[in-house]
């Protein structure tokens, strides 16, 4: 009795897995539905991706929490955030 690798195992569960769907007149509609169903759902997965390549682009550019704000400040010589922060605007 040999092992059946994951591979083979994963193609027989897809092929029980798939219909088998007579072609007639009426399935064809349907088949196309389903096709133009798939082709809109793939749409909005690339559209959705080119969405968070953008999201990540600018994440570097964000400032960051305030302890790291704070940490670069001091690093660098400058005051640090409470004091800058109250410098730019009066209390009232």
């Amino acid at each position: 009795m040999s092992a059946e690798s994951y591979a083979e195992s994963l193609e027989g569960v897809l092929k029980a897995a798939r219909e088998k769907v007579p072609i007639e007149k009426n399935v064809l509609t349907e088949t196309n539905s389903r096709q133009d169903l798939l082709r809109a759902a793939a749409l909005v997965a690339v559209l959705s991706m080119g969405q968070i390549s953008d999201e990540r682009a600018s994440l570097g550019r964000q400032l960051g929490p305030a302890w790291s704000q704070d940490h670069r400040r001091t690093r660098m010589g400058q005051s640090n955030l409470m004091e800058s922060r109250q410098k730019r605007s009066t209390w009232r």
